[in-house]
């Protein structure tokens, strides 16, 4: 699969989307060590995240002179962001009718992945906590989705990816980077970003944080995996 060609990604910005589910894999693909050249495609000029960060999108999904991409990165958000994406058929029609090769998410943007049907057939993953809520459409979209919490996953045969949840877009990233331009040059984007992590605490998926704390904030997101839920339930009897 490793290529010496340009490889544009096509990234889709929407309103109350989380900004390092598209930062991190930006900065991966915007690495000069690399060949990969990322692009933010939005509706509408300017975005923002569910940060409160202002985004100037490069292009708009009705722009003639965007470039020819080779892969789609959707990123996740907070419900209010992702719900309404997940039935917004200009939205879903760019991700499906656009000649990208690959086509992909991170974090909740599996929803609107699966919303667009682009799921179907594959193997996926989302962000810890709805991954209960992404195994309800598995028989509708004949969808596998492992247990435990990947940090993402890369369905060659379908030409799909998933990441889990926002920080695993530079894992996911990196190795796009990796099986597109081989080792060397991931190595080089690797150290070109410094990304070496060794966080000073070891609680980052339920496999590792202690159950109060798991609760905790299960609890803080129940109103947002409500939403998610109420999606999943239209999309299934759709």
């Amino acid at each position: 699969m490793t290529t010496d060609k340009v490889i544009n990604v096509g990234i889709l910005l929407y309103p109350s989307c989380t900004l390092m589910d598209f930062a991190g894999a930006f900065q991966v693909f915007s690495a000069p060590v690399n060949n990969f050249t990322p692009h933010l495609i939005a509706q509408s000029p300017e975005i923002t995240t569910s940060e409160g960060m202002t985004v100037k999108a490069d292009f708009l999904l009705t722009d003639n002179d965007m470039p020819v991409l080779d892969m789609l990165f959707i990123p996740g958000g907070s419900s209010n962001g992702v719900v309404p994406k997940m039935f917004d058929s200009a939205f879903l029609a760019f991700i499906n009718d656009n000649i990208a090769t690959w086509k992909g998410s991170v974090c909740t943007g599996a929803f609107i992945l699966a919303a667009s049907g682009i799921l179907r057939n594959c193997t996926a993953t989302t962000y810890w906590s709805v991954i209960p809520e992404l195994r309800l459409l598995a028989a509708k979209y004949n969808l596998e989705i492992p247990d435990g919490y990947p940090r993402y996953l890369i369905d060659k045969d379908a030409k799909v990816f998933t990441g889990g949840g926002i920080s695993s877009s530079i894992d996911l990233a990196l190795d796009i980077v990796l099986k597109f331009q081989g080792l060397d040059i991931a190595q080089k984007t690797q150290l070109f970003i410094q990304y070496q992590p060794s966080p000073p605490i070891n609680a980052g998926d339920p496999a590792h944080a202690p159950e109060k704390i798991t609760a905790d904030l299960l609890a803080f997101e129940q109103k947002g995996n409500e939403a998610y839920a109420l999606a999943v339930e239209k999309l299934l009897h759709m």
